[in-house]
C-alpha cells in the first residue's frame, strides 16, 4: 500500500556521472513531491552546507572504478555502507520533513541502486549536485506511473509537467497553492538527458521539451569545477590542480606581473616579509594569493614563509579549508589555526586526513594533546577546547577514520561537527538484522544530554480523578506502568520517554532546535503524531551554530530520535546507566498535555464525548469535578510547555535528586557566563532572539512555570522511574492513543 517514489542524487565525478545515494519514500506524489523537491534543492544550495557537500564530492573523486560497481549481493558490506553520509542526510531531511507539520519516514537504499530497481508507483526524483551554485532536478516516469494523465517516459520532466499529470492546476490551486509552488521552480534547470544516460547507460533515455529555465540563454556551466576559489570561498576543486599556474600570454601586463610576484613570494628560499608590505597595497593581491595557494595546495611545501602567506590569504575567511594542504604537519596547522581562530574564522575543515589522530586534532584545535592534558591531571573535555578555539563554532571532520565518535562526544560537544561516522550512525540499517548501536553520550560541563517527553493524553486531561483541588494535575496519581504504555490500555498511566541527545548541541543550536521542535509540534497541519521523535531529530539537525536560525542548514541526526520506534527493531540502542542525569548535565523537559488532540476545539469536543458516552454515570462524575462557587476549577487544555533542568549534587540531608530549573534565557546565561571568554554580546543576542521568537508561540505554548516541576523530574529520575520508564529496552511507548477505542474498552469492561 502506498504511492511509492524513489529519490536519487548524482554528480559528475572525474568526467563521468555517478550516483551518490538513493532513498525510498512510501507515499510521495503530486504537489507533495514538488514540495519535497523544493526543500531538498534549498538544502543542497544552502551556504552553510557548501563545504561538507563539496568535501564529499572531493572524496568521491578519489574512488576507483571498482568502487562504483554494483555489488552482487543485497547484503554485502558495500551495500550497508553509506559512502557519502552528509549528502545522504541532506536528501533524507529534504524529502521527509518540513516545519509546517509534515513528516514521512524514508528508507535508505544502496547508493548504486538503478533508477528502476525500486518498488514504484509515482516516478522518481533526481538531483544533480555537480555545480552547487546551480543544483539541477527532474522527475522521471520510467514505466507508466499511476496518474490521471500520461507523460513522456524516460525523459526529464519539469515540475509543471509532473504536476499536470495529476491535477488541473486552476481547479485545485486555491486549496493547495500550486501556482505559487510552481513559481519556485521557474529559474531552476533540469537534469540533462545526457547526464541521465551517463549515470544509467542501460536506460533508453529520451530528450524532453526545452523548458524556459533551460533555454540556451539561461544555461550555465554544469561542470562543478568551473567556479574558482576566490569566486566561491571555501570551495574545493574536484580535479587535482597543476603544481603551478602557467602564465597565459593573453593576460594583461598587470596579471602577468601579479603572477611573477606570487612566484617570488612562494619561493621557499625567499623571505616574503619584504615584499608583503608593498603587495598588500594591490586590491587584488589577497584573492589571487589565496587562489594560487589552493591551486598548489597538494604540493606546497611547509615553511615559515608559506605559513605567513596562508595566514594572510585566509585571515578574512569565515570558512577555512585546510584539508588540501597535505604536506603541512600537525605543528604547522596548529600554528595557523592559533593565528586565525580569534579573527573572522567560524568554521575549519580538517577532512580527508586519513592519518590524523585524536592527539593531532587536540593539538591543532587546542594547542595541546589529550594525552598531555591527562598526564597533567586535567581531563580534556569540550570545556578545555572552548576556551582556546576563539570564534570557531564548527569543525568538519569527514573521512578522518582515526577520529572516533567517542572522541567527538567527549571533546567537541560545544561545536557543530560534521563527522562521517557520526553522520552514519542514525542511518545505519544493521540494527534491522539484530545488531545494536552502542550508546553515545556527549559529556563535558553544561552539556544538554537528554530530552524528556512527558505525555498526558486527552482522556487523562479530562479525568477529574487525576486533578488536585486546585485543578492542577496530580502527578502522584499518574503513575508510569508498562501496561499503560501499550496502545489500548485503560490504565491512565504516565507516559514519558528519555532520549539521549547523541549529537553535538552548542548553546545557540540547542535554543534554535527547541524552538523548531515546539513550532513543529504545535503546527495545525501536524500529521501522524507517532513520528514526532524522528521529526525532532530533524528539528535539531537543521540549525547552525555559525548561521543562527538558518533552516536549511543540515547536521547529524540524533540516533535515539531517528531510530525511535523503528518498525524493524524494538531494541536498537544499548542504553542503561547513560539515562541517568549526572550532576552538571542538562535535560530539556517537554510537558505535553492532550498531545493526541488536534487542537483545543477537538479537546473540548472529546471532553464532552467522554461525559456523554458514560451517560448518567458520566454526568454524576462531572458533578464531582473540583469546583469553586459552582465554577469548575480546571479546564482541560492542549498545551506544550518546556523547561531546562540541570542536575545538582544530592544534599547530605536528602537522597532526592535536586535540579536547577530555568527557561531558555536562563540556560543561555548560565552556560555562557561560565566560560572565561566574555560572551555578553552572544548572550544578549540569543536572549533577544528568544524573546522575539516566543511571541510566535500560540496560547498554551511556552515555559513550564508551575511549582511542581521538580516533583515531575524527581519521579522520572527516581530508581523506580529509571527502571520502568526510561529504559529503551522496555516495550516502546506508542504515544498516539485511539481515544474512541479506549472509551469503548472501558465501557465494555464496566
Amino acid at each position: 500500500m502506498g504511492q511509492r517514489h524513489q529519490l536519487f542524487v548524482i554528480a559528475r565525478i572525474n568526467g563521468r556521472y555517478r550516483q551518490l545515494c538513493a532513498i525510498h519514500h512510501q507515499w510521495l506524489y503530486g504537489h507533495t513531491a514538488l514540495r519535497r523537491c523544493r526543500d531538498t534543492l534549498n538544502i543542497f544550495e544552502n551556504a552553510t552546507n557548501r563545504m561538507p557537500l563539496q568535501q564529499e564530492l572531493t572524496i568521491a573523486a578519489k574512488q576507483d572504478d571498482d568502487f562504483w560497481d554494483a555489488a552482487d549481493s543485497y547484503r554485502t558490506e558495500k551495500n550497508s555502507h553509506i559512502p557519502f553520509p552528509f549528502i545522504m542526510t541532506c536528501l533524507i531531511v529534504g524529502a521527509s520533513f518540513n516545519l509546517d507539520g509534515y513528516f514521512h519516514g524514508v528508507l535508505v537504499e544502496p547508493f548504486y541502486m538503478a533508477y528502476d530497481q525500486g518498488d514504484n508507483n509515482n516516478g522518481i526524483t533526481i538531483f544533480d549536485i555537480t555545480n552547487l551554485d546551480n543544483v539541477r532536478y527532474c522527475f522521471v516516469d520510467f514505466f507508466g506511473m499511476e496518474s490521471k494523465r500520461e507523460v513522456d517516459l524516460m525523459t526529464p520532466l519539469s515540475a509543471r509537467t509532473y504536476l499536470e499529470a495529476e491535477y488541473e492546476l486552476d481547479e485545485v490551486d486555491e486549496e493547495v497553492g500550486l501556482l505559487p509552488l510552481l513559481d519556485t521552480f521557474k529559474a531552476r534547470h533540469l537534469v540533462t538527458t545526457s547526464a541521465l544516460s551517463d549515470t544509467w547507460p542501460d536506460g533508453e533515455w529520451q530528450d524532453g521539451p526545452v523548458e524556459e529555465a533551460d533555454s540556451p540563454a539561461n544555461i550555465s556551466s554544469g561542470d562543478g569545477t568551473a567556479a574558482t576559489a576566490d569566486e566561491n570561498p571555501g570551495r574545493i576543486q574536484l580535479k587535482e590542480p597543476a603544481a603551478s599556474v602557467q602564465k597565459d600570454k593573453t593576460k594583461s601586463l598587470r596579471d602577468q606581473s601579479m603572477d611573477s610576484l606570487l612566484d617570488l613570494l612562494l619561493d621557499p628560499s625567499q623571505d616574503p616579509s619584504a615584499l608583503m608590505a608593498e603587495a598588500e597595497i594591490l586590491t587584488d593581491f589577497v584573492p589571487k594569493l589565496r587562489r594560487r595557494l589552493y591551486h598548489q595546495a597538494a604540493t606546497l611545501p611547509p615553511s615559515a614563509s608559506h605559513l605567513i602567506l596562508l595566514e594572510k590569504a585566509l585571515q578574512q575567511d569565515v570558512n577555512v579549508d585546510l584539508s588540501p594542504f597535505k604536506l603541512f604537519s600537525v605543528g604547522h596547522l596548529s600554528k595557523l589555526v592559533a593565528k586565525l581562530r580569534n579573527g573572522t574564522m567560524r568554521s575549519v575543515n580538517l577532512s580527508d586526513m586519513p592519518d590524523l589522530t585524536e592527539d593531532d586534532l587536540a593539538l591543532i584545535l587546542g594547542g595541546h594533546s589529550t594525552s598531555t592534558k591527562q598526564a597533567e591531571g586535567v581531563i580534556a573535555s569540550s570545556g578545555n577546547f572552548i576556551e582556546t578555539m576563539g570564534n570557531v563554532a564548527s569543525i568538519i571532520l569527514l573521512d578522518t577514520p582515526k577520529i572516533s565518535v567517542d572522541f567527538v562526544a567527549a571533546h567537541l560537544g560545544h561545536y557543530d561537527v560534521w563527522h562521517s561516522q557520526l553522520l552514519r550512525r542514525p542511518l545505519n540499517t544493521s540494527h534491522r538484522y539484530g545488531e545494536e548501536l552502542p550508546a553515545l553520550q556527549f559529556s563535558g560541563p553544561n552539556t544538554v544530554s537528554q530530552l524528556v517527553w512527558v505525555g498526558i493524553s486527552s482522556m487523562q486531561s479530562c479525568d477529574s480523578k487525576l486533578r488536585m483541588p486546585n485543578g492542577k494535575i496530580d502527578w502522584s496519581d499518574l503513575k508510569y506502568s508498562v501496561e499503560a504504555s501499550s496502545r489500548f490500555s485503560g490504565n491512565p498511566g504516565l507516559k514519558y520517554r528519555n532520549y539521549l541527545l547523541d549529537v553535538p548541541l552548542p548553546v545557540a543550536k540547542t535554543a534554535h532546535g527547541l524552538r523548531r521542535l515546539m513550532q513543529y509540534l504545535t503546527s495545525p497541519k501536524l500529521g501522524w503524531f507517532e513520528d514526532w521523535p524522528k521529526a525532532a531529530a530533524r528539528c535539531f539537525a537543521t540549525t547552525s551554530a555559525v548561521e543562527e536560525g538558518v533552516s536549511s542548514s543540515v547536521g547529524p541526526l540524533s540516533s535515539t530520535f531517528n531510530l525511535d520506534n523503528d518498525r524493524h527493531s524494538d531494541n536498537f540502542v544499548q542504553l542503561g546507566k547513560e539515562m541517568y542525569l549526572k550532576p552538571g548535565q542538562w535535560a530539556i523537559v517537554l510537558i505535553h498535555e492532550a498531545y493526541d488532540a488536534k487542537n483545543q476545539a477537538a479537546l473540548d469536543k472529546r471532553e464532552l464525548e467522554a461525559v456523554n458516552m458514560f451517560g448518567p454515570r458520566g454526568q454524576e462524575e462531572m458533578k464531582q469535578w473540583p469546583a469553586e462557587d459552582g465554577v469548575r476549577a480546571f479546564k482541560p487544555l492542549k498545551r506544550l510547555r518546556y523547561a531546562f533542568a540541570k542536575a545538582l549534587p544530592q544534599s547530605e540531608s536528602s537522597n532526592q535528586q535536586r535540579f536547577h530549573i530555568t527557561d531558555v534565557p536562563g540556560y543561555v546565561k548560565h552556560v555562557l557566563a561560565e566560560t572565561s571568554k566574555d560572551r555578553s554580546a552572544e548572550i544578549e543576542r540569543l536572549c533577544a532572539w528568544w524573546e522575539k521568537a516566543s511571541l510566535g508561540f500560540g496560547e498554551g505554548t511556552g515555559y513550564y512555570e508551575d511549582d511542581d516541576r521538580a516533583g515531575i523530574l524527581q519521579r522520572i529520575y527516581s530508581d523506580e522511574g529509571f527502571e520502568m520508564g526510561s529504559s529503551m529496552k522496555s516495550r516502546p511507548i506508542d504515544p498516539f492513543e485511539d481515544i474512541t477505542k479506549m472509551m469503548s474498552l472501558s465501557r465494555t469492561e464496566g
